[in-house]
């Protein structure tokens, strides 16, 4: 047996639909199907059984009255017999008596009205009972209903003629006449449907006391368990995989519980090892730096890992449903998620968009079909990878292989220049030197040759100092850190871009504070964000003049360095995309895009900050701020 489990009433089945309501009612339709036809034969039988009991009465009565006749007739009496059927004719039961001789005369009648008639077989009604047309009796006992539908029992008795009746009959004729007998079937009927009343009434409580046996006997040994399997069923269903049906004795049911929860067993062991199995992937996925989601068609998040959720949220999709990050459908290469779909093949994009602090971040998006078991594609997974990093390093390696050629053409100039620089030096020094002693040239002519020659040696000086400050700015950065005086590096720097500063027609300033601390660090980089800022300054003011300033300052624990120029400036829409690297705005062949990139990437790598502030048409301020040591801060 099965322990009950209690239902929820909110959840119980129309009575209708129920099992023991059905096997109920199927039971009663069974009980009339099969007692309705079993009460009709026992009406039948009973009422053969009133018959035939009648039939007996009346046939006992018959012989009394017939061998009575008979008595009367051979003493010579017969209206001894008139008393003797009235007398007859007065029992409660019993309604008519005649007797007719074989004319159908009716000879002795307890109805007065039938004395005297003779009766027509063929027309009399009270022969038809009886009689067909033209025929001889098809019984001898019968039924009939008069015209006032009282119910008569009929007994026909033939009297045989004997041979000591032939001295009055003729001993031609089988029978001296006929004994007809009704009987009120009244008080036999009431006691006939009384009877059947009493088996009916009987009959109805025993069906009763069995539908109700039945109706326990089912809710015990069916709903009751039925009910305990759909109801833990139900909870098992509903997630409470701790739901069990206590079996408590063999059956069926018993049987039925015990599979349910071998299944039950066997699914919770399941689904602990897929939610083991799937606590592995997520702890695997989360593991990955890279941005991971698994879509589907209309785009929605099916599942992603902690670097996607940590950026666009648990949901990970726009105000418009779409999945966060993609690439906008106007984009020329389009959403590689959607060309999965499209195509069920592999796709890749690189799109670019701002982090938190309004860096631009360059992200390579490779999406990947994952079919179902009809083959058709029904997810999209999608590997975002920031290669912001690789962009910068790969910049960096092409700026480093620039300026290792740059270095190596610097290296060749210098010594190609120097040599001839050298020589003429050497020779000018020459000159210097005999120019006192030579005859015939007058003092004025001797003072005039010599400031010739030493404007020759500054000259040759000078040139010696910018091949000397070339190899210096070409030089591959990451050598050997050094305490670097700033305000020196930007005397040096505009004094290489003089020539350039000259023929843009720009003025400069200079408004460098006094007693700089020195920073720690590598000069040519240094170098290279001053150069870079400086030239991208008078590039912005070439052709128009303008004037370009260059500060340095001491402030807040840290070193800042100011370039600004009146030049052209940049759009709003531009501002944030300019430390990108190969972003430029320059016309082609006079910039690669590189220079803002490696400068942000510099000052980024010491520390530092750079901040670009710009109006379109009245200039741009670029300041450069890089942290002083802790040691240099009190000096």
């Amino acid at each position: 047996m099965i322990a009950p489990v209690k239902d929820d009433p909110e959840r119980r089945l129309p009575l209708r639909h129920r099992l023991t309501v059905r096997l109920t009612g199927g039971v009663i339709l069974a009980l009339l199907v099969v007692g309705c036809p079993f009460l009709f034969a026992f009406h039948r039988l009973l009422r053969a059984q009133q018959i035939e009991s009648l039939a007996e009465a009346t046939s006992g009565l018959s012989r009394v009255v017939v061998d009575g006749l008979r008595s009367a007739m051979l003493a010579g009496h017969p209206r001894l017999l008139d008393e003797a059927v009235r007398n007859l004719s007065r029992q409660p039961e019993v309604e008519r008596v005649m007797l007719l001789d074989h004319t159908g005369r009716v000879r002795v009648s307890s109805d007065a009205a039938y004395e005297g008639r003779t009766l027509d077989r063929d027309r009399d009604a009270t022969c038809g009972a009886c009689h067909q047309p033209g025929g001889t009796p098809t019984t001898s006992r019968t039924v009939v209903t008069t015209a006032d539908g009282k119910r008569l029992f009929r007994a026909m008795s033939a009297i045989p003629n004997e041979p000591r009746c032939h001295a009055c009959h003729d001993a031609a004729a089988p029978t001296n006449g006929i004994l007809l007998m009704d009987l009120t079937l009244s008080a036999a009927d009431r006691r006939f449907l009384a009877g059947i009343g009493s088996t009916v009434a009987l009959g109805g409580v025993m069906v009763v006391l069995t539908i109700a046996a039945l109706v326990l006997l089912l809710r015990r040994m069916i709903h009751t368990p039925l009910a305990a399997v759909v109801s833990t069923s139900r909870r098992i269903v509903e997630g409470d995989l701790d739901a069990r049906i206590s079996v408590a004795s063999p059956g069926e049911f018993a049987q039925l519980g015990s599979q349910v929860n071998r299944m039950t067993d066997h699914l919770a062991s399941t689904l602990r090892t897929v939610e083991t199995q799937r606590r592995d992937l997520q702890a695997i996925l989360d593991a990955v730096d890279d941005e991971i989601v698994v879509l589907d068609r209309g785009q929605r998040v099916v599942a992603a890992n902690r670097a996607f959720r940590s950026r666009f949220g648990p949901e990970g999709a726009d105000p418009a449903g779409r999945c966060a990050g993609c690439p906008a459908p106007s984009d020329p290469d389009g959403c590689p998620v959607e060309r999965v779909f499209e195509t069920g093949r592999l796709h890749q994009a690189i799109v670019s968009r701002s982090d938190a602090d309004g860096r631009e971040r360059t992200i390579e998006i490779h999406a990947s079909p994952l079919r179902g078991s009809d083959g058709s594609v029904e997810h999209a997974v999608e590997v975002r990878r920031d290669i912001s990093e690789r962009r910068r390093l790969e910049a960096n390696l092409a700026h480093s292989e620039r300026l290792a050629s740059l270095g190596l053409l610097a290296s060749g100039l210098s010594h190609e220049i120097n040599n001839p620089l050298g020589a003429i030096a050497t020779s000018v020094e020459g000159l210097l030197r005999r120019l006192p002693g030579q005859p015939g040239l007058s003092p004025e002519t001797v003072q005039d040759l010599e400031r010739s020659l030493q404007r020759i040696a500054r000259e040759v000086d000078r040139g010696r100092q910018i091949t000397h400050r070339l190899l210096k700015v070409a030089r591959k950065p990451g050598g050997t850190r050094s305490l670097v005086d700033l305000n020196h590096v930007v005397e040096e720097i505009v004094a290489v871009l003089s020539h350039d500063i000259k023929r843009s027609g720009v003025t400069t300033r200079l408004d460098l504070a006094e007693a700089l601390p020195p920073l720690p660090g590598d000069e040519s980089a240094l170098v290279q964000v001053v150069m870079n800022l400086t030239l991208n300054a008078v590039q912005a003011m070439d052709g128009r003049g303008g004037e370009l300033r260059l500060a340095t300052s001491a402030e807040d624990g840290t070193i800042r360095i100011k370039v600004e120029d009146t030049g052209c400036g940049i759009a709003p829409e531009l501002l944030k995309r300019i430390y990108e690297p190969f972003f430029t705005t320059k016309p082609v062949g006079k910039g690669t895009g590189l220079g803002l990139f490696i400068a942000h990437q510099i000052v980024t790598d010491l520390g530092g900050t750079i901040e670009t502030r710009s109006q379109p048409g009245r200039g741009t301020t670029v300041s450069v701020r890089i942290p002083r040591p802790e040691g240099s801060r009190h000096r």
